[in-house]
């Protein structure tokens, strides 16, 4: 980590927790965190590490999209798996166009990624078309989860088609949900749990996380997931 002095500074998020007409500002004017530089990608030791893992937002601005790049070399080099969020933000973009070739180009370099139906028709280039792209995506050796909402994910793997559902909760808002579903989702992979499980581990997190207020502070340990998911019904069918 270092320090970013000058304008630099950290981003601002205000949102409302309700689920009906959910509005949120998110300030990032200046961010402290598009300033990541090609030194930095490269200042870690990527053997020490099991994967590497970005969202779309790092490629939003420069220098942190070339940084990101970077990064991405050095951990294909050190043979780690790239894990791409989408994370697609209008706001931190300087245009659609712009933002649908670079998010397709990190896709491209990606072994597992994970977006929104929204997020998908985006990067494919138009509402509708998110579903096909996500399953041209998955070629050999990439898993590819299609994420759907309420009506939960289609996953692509090895040419596998996996359907999963989701745990209903009375949700209190809506924002806390993808970065929730990652946590849960790859912390299971690592713990060397099945695809299927770990997918609905993920949305098990999402659930806890979107049903109570904030978003970091209901995250849920290991243990929490696992009284959740002993106590309540569910999944839902796909």
């Amino acid at each position: 980590m270092r320090k970013v002095g000058g304008e630099y500074r950290t981003s601002l998020a205000v949102y409302e927790s309700v689920v009906e007409d959910f509005q949120n500002v998110i300030y990032r004017n200046s961010a402290a965190d598009f300033q990541v530089t090609d030194a930095d990608a490269l200042g870690p030791d990527y053997a020490r590490y099991g994967a590497f893992i970005s969202s779309g937002t790092a490629a939003a601005a420069e220098p942190s999209r070339s940084a990101l790049f970077t990064a991405i070399e050095a951990a294909r080099t050190a043979d780690l798996p790239i894990i791409f969020d989408v994370d697609y933000r209008p706001y931190s973009w300087p245009s659609p166009k712009v933002a649908s070739e670079v998010l397709t180009k990190v896709a491209e370099l990606s072994d597992i990624i994970v977006g929104n139906d929204e997020e998908f028709d985006f990067v494919a280039g138009g509402p509708g078309k998110g579903l096909a792209k996500a399953r041209e995506l998955a070629g050999p050796g990439r898993i590819i989860v299609y994420k759907m909402g309420g009506d939960g994910a289609v996953t692509f793997a090895d040419g596998d088609v996996i359907k999963t559902g989701i745990y209903s909760v009375e949700p209190v808002k809506p924002n806390g949900a993808g970065d929730s579903f990652m946590a849960g989702f790859l912390a299971s992979l690592a713990e060397g749990r099945g695809l299927k499980t770990a997918l609905l581990r993920g949305s098990a997190a999402a659930a806890i996380v979107v049903s109570k207020p904030g978003c970091a502070p209901p995250l849920p340990d290991a243990a929490t997931l696992d009284a959740f998911i002993a106590a309540h019904p569910g999944p839902t069918q796909p």
